[in-house]
């Protein structure tokens, strides 16, 4: 049998050879900006502050290209795999009389941390940038405008429907699906008036948001307001579990799309679940079924049908009569179960129609996942329903329990997730959007506030590794960097320009650690010098960068170890 774990080994290094060309262009670009950004950074704050500046080199090594401007020198070394600044008088320099006045040290301390801190703001603002060229370049936006109702649901309780526009919301103005979803996350357990345009007219709602867990990757959790409702549509397309169904004997299919019923159009799976309900009676049910062109299989084409259903008597649970289409939402028939993983144990196939969950019946895959994101530490009961041997529907239940388990990321770094192990037949359609007012405002905003969340984010992350929380593993060398700039290069620019934000943050943040050496540790000889009146000796500051140079070293034998466990071996 094939080692498994060298296999994975392979696989990361023909990864790491086929990147290629383009994938060095992408980490010199992305190393180059991040660079240029932290010492640019120092050298504007020298700058403004008349300190006089020697050199600004990007890169190490012999000089490739020289330019001397004015009193400082201009250079890119032979290694582009960092930069500097030269500041008069951070080094030691032997200072001029014309110069006493204009070297680091015999400015004053706020002056001094200021330069030193300029760095590190340079890089924690570079996302502010970022994302404001990215929303800058929308034009519009998901509308406030329901596309779907979770039956059962708040939402559904209080008459929301599907097509419904939420101008207001307690009297406040929302146009854009965000603003709706940021106000129902801030009032759950309380109710909200909104106010919606309907069919020409405003009628008023009243929903009280419940919570509702969502949990990241990372196994963080986030609390979410929920009020049954979405923005893109569940499509009428329908799925037939049993061969001798109303549905299968007038001809329909898994995966056909409801046009009509009796001549009235159907949009969602809600106005066609409306429109069945009642007493039973024979039905016209207008349909799209899907097929392929041949010799071009990404292709599909809508075939239109008809078909006359007469649905199956039933009663439901009050004992009132019902009638029995046997159409059940494509939504919920599972397309995909990963060998091994829960859903697979449980005893899961594709083609399987997922029913309830611990007894309660469900019509969306949302339920399901929030449900088990809910509790992954217990086991559920999920029960389905498969076309057994002669054709007819049988019933199955199993127990899912979900485990935390070790996975890697598309960029060759450890990661823990919650497993399922099935994925459903996705079936929604696009939402309204609507064009977004003041661009350039709303882009601005967005870019402040976005920036912050990942500001804040990054330091949670960076704290958890300080702190031991988060697994040693997760610090990376120039091969990881190298890794994720190829890989988010090859998604495209907007890609590209997001890990750009997030690894300027994270290099902001880094810098700023209380380690001699780096820019957090200058701070804090200086915030000493402060407070004993007084310069260290020359002796003091070399202890400090020994100390300073041991705990780099030691970080960076750990980041190039992981680059190598990770991508070479």
């Amino acid at each position: 049998m094939p080692d498994a774990g060298a296999a994975g080994g392979a696989r990361r290094r023909t990864a790491l050879r086929e990147s290629g060309a383009v994938s060095v262009v992408y980490f010199l670009v992305l190393l180059g900006v991040l660079v240029v950004v932290h010492e640019f950074g120092h050298f504007l704050a020298a700058k403004l502050l008349d300190i006089k500046v020697l050199r600004f080199s990007f890169g190490f090594g012999r000089p490739l290209v020289r330019v001397r401007a004015g009193e400082t020198e201009y250079q890119i070394g032979a290694v582009p795999l960092g930069g500097y600044v030269r500041i008069l008088g951070e080094e030691g320099d032997r200072v001029s009389p014309a110069d006493a006045g204009r070297s680091l040290a015999a400015r004053p301390l706020w002056q001094r941390l200021a330069v030193v801190f300029a760095g590190p703001a340079a890089n924690l603002a570079l996302p502010i940038v970022v994302y404001f060229a990215l929303f800058a370049g929308h034009a519009d936006l998901p509308a406030a405008v329901v596309g779907d109702v979770i039956a059962g649901g708040p939402a559904a309780r209080a008459g929301v429907e599907p097509g419904d526009r939420v101008v207001a919301v307690d009297g406040d103005p929302v146009r854009y699906w965000e603003e709706l979803a940021a106000r129902v996350d801030a009032a759950t357990g309380r109710p909200i008036r909104l106010d919606i345009q309907r069919d020409g007219r405003r009628v008023e709602r009243f929903v009280t948001p419940v919570e509702r867990v969502v949990r990241e990757r990372d196994g963080r959790v986030r609390r979410r307001g929920w009020i049954g409702v979405s923005h893109a549509p569940f499509l009428p397309r329908i799925g037939v579990i049993d061969a001798t169904s109303a549905a299968a004997r007038a001809g329909l299919r898994t995966g056909d799309v409801i046009a009509a019923i009796d001549g009235v159009r159907v949009d969602t799976w809600t106005a066609l679940r409306r429109q069945l309900t009642g007493p039973a009676r024979r039905r016209t049910i207008a349909y799209l079924r899907g097929a392929r062109v041949p010799g071009i299989p990404q292709v599909e084409l809508l075939e239109p049908g008809l078909a006359d259903v007469v649905p199956d008597a039933k009663f439901d649970a009050q004992g009132r009569p019902s009638a029995d289409y046997g159409i059940a939402p494509a939504e919920m028939f599972v397309a995909a179960v990963e060998p091994g993983s829960p859903a697979a144990r449980a005893g899961l196939r594709p083609g399987d129609l997922v029913s309830a969950i611990d007894g309660r019946p469900i019509e969306y895959w949302l339920e399901l996942d929030q449900a088990l994101q809910s509790d992954p530490g217990r086991s559920w009961k999920l029960t389905w329903r498969r076309t057994g041997p002669d054709g007819r529907a049988i019933t199955l239940n199993g127990t899912i329990a979900q485990r935390w388990e070790a996975v890697t990321d598309e960029f060759g770094n450890p990661a823990r997730a919650l497993r399922f192990g099935a994925v459903n037949a996705v079936a929604r359609g696009e939402g309204r959007r609507v064009a977004i007012e003041g661009r350039i405002g709303y882009a601005i905003g967005k870019a402040i506030a976005r920036a912050g969340d990942t500001v804040v984010d990054m330091a949670r992350g960076l704290a958890a590794i300080v702190a031991g929380r988060a697994p040693r593993e997760s610090v990376g060398g120039p091969l990881m960097m190298y890794r994720v700039a190829s890989v988010s290069g090859a998604k495209g620019w907007d890609a590209f320009l997001l890990l750009l934000a997030l690894i300027s943050v994270n290099l902001g943040l880094l810098n700023l650690l209380p380690i001699p050496m780096l820019d957090g540790g200058n701070l804090v000889v200086f915030a000493i010098e402060a407070v004993r009146r007084q310069p260290l000796t020359a002796e003091g500051r070399n202890r400090v960068m020994l100390v300073g140079l041991g705990v780099v070293v030691a970080i960076t034998l750990l980041a190039l170890r992981n680059d190598v466990v990770r991508y070479l071996i």
